[in-house]
């Protein structure tokens, strides 16, 4: 089974490897070569977040808390005539302490995108990239004190998804873009043989891969929407051609407050809705269910790098 799923991934990555390659080729053979340093924008940013509550004989009650992490947002791009190839890496992790309680994560995220383009038009491009999702740290189900009775829910790889694709790109303009690809695979990754015995996301129990062929569409919009607030949002919708009743949906957003040249306010919104991931409610019932993840972080950020020039 394993084999057979790789070889799927193989397939995949094959055919998006000789398309950049064939394209690669045909730029090298037209048009001038345009120097080095002029093709490339690359920076990013680190923050830094801290949050601490103490109280003291606080009649309105309550427990002393703290809160630590941090973030970091890198870019790649390059654009050379008719092509263009974008890499970003999204990266976070957060803890929190309440009372004598030990620490638990609040924040981990690990999300690595990179799309290859060439334009047919002023406004079309033929596509192809993937996208790569994980988290750092065991993930747990709280359900009692640290007395070695949490359950382990995830951690990383497990789960993992890698999603390469084909398709056609619309880009208006350089804050929005839509891709259409009628060729993608959904590997799912659950590498922690506990996790994969019991089938979680997806998996056959007893599997560590999965791989679905299905059709995506993404879209990006990308702007300063006034000034020093920064917005950037994403929705990637996946129907596997086995289940093409049933669509997956993840939406981002993150909005950027920038207070001055340090100090920084952002807010991240993630939903997900997976058909492959069942969690059980309060009431016990087990099922697929709507995920939401919102941070909020006041910190020091530190830019570094070449101003971005928008996607």
């Amino acid at each position: 089974m394993i084999w057979s799923n790789l070889k799927n991934i193989g397939g995949s990555l094959l055919v998006i490897i000789l398309f950049l390659s064939s394209s690669q080729l045909s730029a090298q053979k037209n048009g001038p070569t345009i120097p080095k340093d002029s093709v490339w924008t690359n920076g990013g940013n680190f923050g830094i977040f801290f949050q601490q509550v103490g109280l003291s004989n606080w009649s309105g009650g309550g427990e002393n808390s703290v809160a630590y992490g941090a973030e970091v947002n890198l870019y790649a791009n390059k654009r050379q005539r008719s092509h263009t190839w974008f890499n970003n890496l999204q990266a976070g992790y957060g803890l929190v302490k309440i009372g004598d309680q030990g620490a638990r994560k609040n924040n981990d995220i690990l999300i690595i995108t990179s799309q290859y383009g060439r334009f047919l038009s002023d406004k079309w491009q033929l596509s192809a990239g993937l996208d790569f999702r994980t988290q750092f740290a065991d993930g747990f189900i709280y359900n009692g004190a640290a007395d070695a009775t949490d359950t382990l829910i995830s951690t990383f790889m497990s789960p993992g998804y890698l999603s390469p694709y084909i398709g056609t790109t619309y880009k208006p303009n350089d804050a929005f873009s839509a891709t259409f690809a009628p060729l993608m695979q959904k590997v799912t990754f659950v590498m922690d043989d506990d996790l994969a015995a019991v089938g979680a996301y997806g998996v056959d129990p007893g599997e560590n891969i999965r791989s679905q062929a299905g059709w995506s569409i993404s879209a990006m919009y990308q702007k300063e929407i006034m000034t020093n607030v920064n917005l950037k949002t994403s929705l990637l919708l996946f129907d596997a051609y086995d289940d093409i009743e049933h669509i997956d949906v993840n939406f981002d957003l993150f909005l950027n407050f920038k207070v001055n040249k340090y100090i920084t306010t952002n807010f991240a919104l993630q939903t997900i809705y997976d058909h492959d991931i069942d969690i059980e409610d309060e009431d016990g019932n087990v099922g697929p269910r709507l995920q939401m993840r919102n941070v909020l972080n006041i910190g020091l950020t530190f830019n570094f790098g070449e101003p971005r020039k928008e996607e």
